[in-house]
């Protein structure tokens, strides 16, 4: 599940990821070892427990977030919501609470996973209606570039899917990955 949700920003061409498991499928073994192998590629990953029957998995390329954190855009957007400080984790120790406590989704978890700023705040104002195009996320700007971007999205999970089911570790995935868009 890390590498169908997650290939994005284990390859480097998305600043963060979120999926959401069933405790039943969840292996807290399964996800140290992973958190250990892309904490190596400066990738920080968190289990955030949302029920008893469910987790939320995290997933971020910590420079690229410190970058995105620090845009003052994006800052005041977020001071609004509650989040007084750019720092990764308290963006997520804010981000765990109002996912638990909130009874609306705290949709601002789109700034790391790399939507444009607009659009999230757009997504918001239409409650995720009137969009112009809907993939990764739902855009109400730049479609043309959403669409880009959405592809890359598409071909990146779905290579390192193949490799992963082909045997090969998570550097040998993202070595091949990067090779494969070099000869593109």
């Amino acid at each position: 599940m890390m590498i169908r949700y997650c290939a994005p920003t284990i390859c480097n061409i998305k600043p963060g990821n979120i999926f959401f498991i069933k405790d039943k499928f969840f292996s807290a073994n399964s996800f140290e070892q992973w958190k250990q192998s892309l904490a190596c590629r400066g990738i920080m990953s968190f289990a955030i427990k949302l029920s008893e029957t469910s987790t939320a998995i995290f997933v971020c390329n910590a420079s690229w977030i410190k970058t995105i954190l620090s845009d003052e855009a994006v800052r005041k957007y977020l001071f609004e919501k509650g989040y007084y400080s750019a720092e990764i984790l308290d963006f997520v120790s804010v981000f765990t609470k109002r996912l638990r406590n909130e009874q609306k989704f705290p949709h601002e978890i789109g700034i790391v996973l790399g939507y444009p700023v607009v659009d999230v705040i757009e997504f918001e104002n239409h409650e995720g209606n009137d969009c112009k195009y809907c993939g990764y996320w739902k855009t109400y700007s730049d479609v043309d570039n959403a669409k880009i971007c959405q592809c890359r999205y598409k071909k990146c999970c779905r290579l390192c899917k193949k490799l992963y089911e082909e045997g090969l570790s998570l550097n040998q995935i993202v070595y091949e990955y990067k090779k494969s868009v070099k000869t593109a």
